[in-house]
């Protein structure tokens, strides 16, 4: 199996919840389509430095965690992420400048997509989570 891109639609989450409590119309939440690496190997997703500010993405603080260059203090974010049809709240790592943005197991389990091995696609199951309001507004 290779690599599994997907094209990801990351939501600020104020600005999102915003949208669910009807204070802003989904054209004005800021948002970004990225295309990203599905990594099944990372809990949570990760998006690159430039992209956090540009969509305002609150620092909630830092951690301690391991990564793929070993263990290292990380800045938490969080964001909305919409695959398809299917939108979830999660907490984002935040990497460095101009680096591949990734889509963790955390979020995927989330909306219910799990990794075929044999063909590399993402295949849709029963979400764990998902926000109803997202499921039937965005199409």
């Amino acid at each position: 199996m290779g690599y599994i891109y997907v094209d990801a639609v990351f939501h600020n989450p104020i600005d999102y919840t915003e949208f669910v409590v009807g204070r802003r119309r989904l054209e004005d939440v800021r948002k970004m389509s990225i295309r990203s690496l599905v990594d099944t190997g990372a809990t949570f997703p990760a998006l690159p430095e430039d992209v956090v500010e540009g969509l305002g993405l609150p620092i909630y603080g830092e951690a301690e965690a391991e990564t793929a260059t070993g263990k290292e203090k990380v800045r938490i974010s969080a964001a909305v992420i919409q695959l398809e049809d299917r939108t979830a709240l999660s907490y984002i790592i935040v990497r460095p400048r101009n680096t591949t943005p990734l889509i963790g197991v955390v979020a995927l389990e989330q909306m219910g997509f799990r990794v075929d091995p044999v063909t590399g696609k993402l295949i849709k199951g029963l979400p764990l989570m998902l926000l109803e309001k997202a499921k039937n507004t965005i199409k």
